[in-house]
Parts: C-alpha cells; sequence; structure tokens
C-alpha cells in the first residue's frame, strides 16, 4: 500500500512539473539570490543610490540572499520591498543625520558599516530570544523583523535605532578601545545567561516580577539585560540607550533605583526612600566614562548628540499631543507624581504638597507618599492621594479619592472641587489637613501638555499639569 501511494505521490508530481513547464518560459535564468546578482534597477535602488551608496559608499542588499545570514537552519524570510525605502529613510534620519551634523559626511563615511542586508522576520534562537541585528567586522550590519516596521511608529523606530547604535557602539569601540575602568565598575555580574532576565521569569504576580526583573539588572549596575552579557556589550548597551532613550529616559531610571523588600519599598522609619545607591553610582560611573570617552576619542559632545538624535526622533515619528491622549479609553487615564521619584517640579506645587505632608502629619501622624490624577470618567479628575504610617518601614499604605468636576477646551482644563463628595472614609477623615493640596487644584485651569521645554526629551515619559495663570507653576508624572 505505501509503494503504490508513493507512485501515486511521484506521478502526481511528475504531472504537475510538465504542466508548469508547458509554456515558453526560460527556465535557465539565475534568481537574485541564488546565482543571480543583476537585476533591471528601480526606485528603490535609485534611492539607496543618492542617499547612501554615493554619499557614504554604503551597500544595502534587500534581494534574497540567504548565505548573508549564516545559520541556514533558521527560517528567516525576506524584507517586503515596500519597507526598505521606510526603513532605511528612517535610519539615514535619526542615525546617520544626527551624527553628520556633528561630525560631518566624512566620519560617517570612514567608520559607518559598508553593508547592510534587510531581512523580514527575526532571527529565534535556541536560548528563547531573537536577534534583532548582527555586526560583522565592523563592515556589515544585518537588520532583521523589519516586515512590521511602519516609521510612524515611534517605539519600532527606536528598536531598530537602538541596534544601530549599538552596532555602531562596537565600530567606535574598536578602533579606539574604552578604558579598562569602565570593565572595573561590575565585573562580577557579567554571565552567560543574561537571557534569563525577562518578564515572567521572576514571579507569577505582575508588581513582584517587574521589581525583580529590574533588579537583575539596573539594581546592579546595568543598562539593560543585555549589557550584562559582556563588558563589551555593556559598553554599547550604554551608549545606545543614552542616544536613542535620551537623557530624560536615562534620568528616569537612576531616579527609580530603590531597595526593595517583597512588594515595597524599603523606607527609614520617616517616610523617605532608602535608595539603591551603590547601583546608582554604578550606572552614573559608566555614564561619565562613555562621556568622556565620545569627547577624547571622537571629539563628540554626547549632550549635542543626544538632542541631534532626540529631534530627529520626534521629526520621523511625532508624538501627538498629551491631551489627545489622556483620558477615559485614551491612551493614558492618569499621572503619577511621586516627588521622591522625580527631579525638576515647580516650587508652587511642591510647597503645596510638602504644607499638604506637614498637615497630613500633624493632624494624623500619617504621611503623604505621593499622588495621582486619574483621568477614568469624562468631565471628571480624580486626585488620589497614597499616604502611610510613617513608622512602617514596609506597608502598602491608604488611598483617599477627591472629586473633581473638569472642562476641557482643547486642551485648557477647568478644574472645580466637587461638592459633596462621593462617600470615601478615607478622604472625608483627611480632608482637613491637606487643604493646601485641594486648594492648588481647585477652581484653577491647565494646559494638559508634554513638558519637553521644562524637563528635555521627556516626552512619552511624563505627562504635565502647567497653570495657564502661572507658566511657573506645573506638576508632571509619569503616564
Amino acid at each position: 500500500m505505501k509503494k503504490k501511494l508513493l507512485q501515486l505521490s511521484l506521478f502526481a508530481c511528475a504531472t504537475i512539473f510538465l504542466s508548469a513547464c508547458s509554456k515558453n518560459e526560460n527556465l535557465t535564468a539565475d534568481i537574485v539570490g541564488l546565482g543571480g546578482d543583476t537585476w533591471a534597477k528601480g526606485p528603490i535602488d535609485e534611492w539607496v543610490s543618492a542617499n547612501y551608496t554615493t554619499p557614504y559608499n554604503i551597500e544595502i542588499k534587500y534581494k534574497w540572499d540567504r548565505s548573508e545570514l549564516g545559520e541556514i537552519y533558521k527560517n528567516v524570510v525576506p524584507i517586503k520591498e515596500e519597507l526598505v525605502i521606510p526603513v532605511m529613510d528612517a535610519i539615514k534620519k535619526t542615525w546617520i543625520d544626527p551624527y553628520v551634523a556633528i561630525k560631518g559626511e566624512d566620519f560617517m563615511k570612514k567608520y559607518s558599516q559598508k553593508q547592510f542586508y534587510l531581512a523580514g522576520s527575526p532571527s529565534y534562537n535556541s536560548n528563547g530570544t531573537i536577534t534583532l541585528g548582527t555586526a560583522e567586522a565592523g563592515r556589515k550590519i544585518v537588520l532583521l523583523d523589519l516586515n512590521t516596521f511602519d516609521p510612524a511608529n515611534k517605539a519600532a523606530v527606536k528598536q531598530i535605532l537602538h541596534t544601530m547604535h549599538h552596532e555602531f557602539g562596537h565600530i567606535l569601540n574598536q578602533n579606539i578601545a574604552v578604558v579598562s575602568d569602565y570593565q572595573r565598575i561590575t565585573p562580577a555580574d557579567y554571565t552567560a545567561t543574561w537571557f534569563n532576565i525577562f518578564r515572567g521569569a521572576y514571579s507569577a504576580n505582575p508588581t513582584e516580577d517587574k521589581i525583580l526583573y529590574e533588579a537583575d539588572f539596573w539594581g546592579k549596575g546595568y543598562i539593560t539585560p543585555y549589557s550584562r552579557s559582556n563588558k563589551d556589550d555593556d559598553f554599547v548597551e550604554m551608549v545606545a540607550t543614552l542616544l536613542e532613550g535620551g537623557e530624560a529616559n536615562f534620568d528616569n531610571i537612576i531616579n527609580n533605583i530603590f531597595l526593595y523588600d517583597g512588594l515595597y519599598i524599603k523606607r527609614n522609619g520617616k517616610g523617605i526612600y532608602e535608595q539603591n545607591t551603590d547601583a546608582r553610582s554604578k550606572l552614573l560611573r559608566k555614564k561619565s566614562i562613555v562621556i568622556a570617552y565620545l569627547k577624547d576619542s571622537w571629539g563628540i559632545d554626547l549632550k549635542e548628540l543626544q538632542v541631534k538624535t532626540q529631534e530627529a526622533i520626534e521629526l520621523n515619528s511625532p508624538t501627538s499631543d498629551l491631551n489627545s491622549l489622556l483620558g477615559p479609553g485614551n491612551t493614558y487615564d492618569r499621572i503619577n507624581i511621586n516627588p521622591q521619584k522625580l527631579e525638576g517640579l515647580s516650587s508652587g506645587f511642591l510647597t503645596a504638597y510638602n504644607d499638604a505632608n506637614t498637615g497630613l502629619q500633624s493632624r494624623t501622624g500619617l504621611y503623604l507618599d505621593n499622588i495621582s490624577l486619574l483621568f477614568t470618567k469624562a468631565n471628571r479628575m480624580i486626585l488620589r492621594v497614597n499616604f502611610m504610617d510613617p513608622t512602617a518601614e514596609l506597608d502598602a499604605g491608604y488611598n483617599a479619592d477627591f472629586s473633581f468636576t473638569t472642562t476641557n477646551n482643547n486642551g485648557v482644563l477647568t478644574v472645580k472641587y466637587t461638592n459633596p463628595q462621593p462617600t470615601d472614609n478615607n478622604a472625608r477623615a483627611i480632608e482637613a489637613a491637606i487643604p493646601a493640596l485641594l486648594t492648588y487644584f481647585n477652581n484653577q485651569t491647565f494646559s494638559v501638555r508634554w513638558i519637553d521645554d521644562i524637563i528635555p526629551q521627556s516626552k512619552s515619559i511624563f505627562g504635565g499639569l502647567v497653570k495657564t495663570t502661572d507658566s511657573n507653576s506645573y506638576l508632571f508624572g509619569t503616564l
């Protein structure tokens, strides 16, 4: 029976092949990527020539050529041709152009990779990770997982940009090595099993999992999980994160590294968080070496390159105004404000916040830990006040919700204290103790906006409310 089935299958295949060959076709021509290296040049090739090959002597390969990828046992698909220009245009604008603006075209012509190979899918590894990009001897870079690319998607652009800065960082480091002091900062925690550092690996409780995940790299003085793989990748991951993420992103990381016991930040008995000073110091020392390296070895000012890079990212993938993103059913529905995790809050807001904290402590013996502004219902803002017992080193604390009626006129938010308040025993219990905080919001108008003019490079990290009657009085927080 099996023999007959096999014969039938072969006969069927032969019939199909004969039928397919019945037309007068040229079956001797080589397929591009399988021996055929030429094809009729089109708009994509002309664009590549004008933007990469002519000015920077860079070749872009996008026709299928499996030999470019190595590891032939892995399944990788070609890039969609309609995505070649969008991908490479985003790379040019956000990676090449900022460097050119500071160092000139000759710098990129000399040091940039000379060949790019583009592939549509990621390369899946046996250890559970995926490869998004590789580099070979400073000459060639392979970019993968490009078939879902959208130039308007800032996260997608930054993912590719991080890969570019990572690989280019290797080239710079191979030409002029970073000082050995860098690798001495965290010598004991490099590991070949860095890929075991991922969300979901630590706890079924999402909050605890996040805490333990971040503690496994930030808490040890590394900027990303991958930076724990070895000293060289540690260095270029720091470079890539500082450029792709920007200064506000790095500062926000530093300002949120604390010591934990289980789910809670450790406190000193007076409501003050215990910082992980060791990890913060290590990351700041690494950053200082990156700054000195770029300046002394290459004449590049890190802050200037950060500004150019972040401006290019925003121009390529503009962020919608915050007012259109904040509210019930939108991208964001709250702003979280914690002065122990933020730098740069206005003195007007901090005065009201600290006065409320003092009043709360004097009347109840409790202290103000943080606040949130919730926009989960139309025409309503909830001021959620989170407060705690100062003698409790580990505690979930309490919260009290105060309701404000709002009207929003093209991003100008008018806020009015709702009376009577919704039934909330905690709110009633502390209301008389925090008049300064309630007054800061009551009968006020605020501009709902990004505060990148106050905290540069902070779009999508911090959202803020700025008083329309006093632009120097504002608050902001994480979204």
